[in-house]
């Protein structure tokens, strides 16, 4: 996106589960929105490997699961993420 001076994520949770072509063959209940810039495309890649990594995880997927607020997702989040 143009002038966008950072990245921006959402994490997106659907009441119920959207049938997707997933190679797995289950309906999508997770999320992840990445909003970049154009100059951004390294970092981009890094992040979605990074949340490839997480949902990966079952135990962070079940943890995200159990959160109930927005706060509890991006804390989760942030104490999740690869050190740097």
């Amino acid at each position: 996106m143009r002038n966008l001076d950072r990245i921006l994520a959402a994490y997106v949770r659907p009441r119920t589960a959207i049938p997707f072509a997933a190679p797995d063959g289950q309906p999508v209940s997770d999320f992840l929105v990445l909003l970049v810039s154009k100059q951004a495309a390294e970092e981009h890649l890094e992040i979605l490997a990074e949340a490839a990594r997480l949902f990966d995880d079952r135990s962070f997927r079940d943890r995200l699961r159990q959160c109930g607020d927005s706060a509890a997702v991006r804390k989760l989040f942030e104490g999740s993420l690869a050190s740097p």
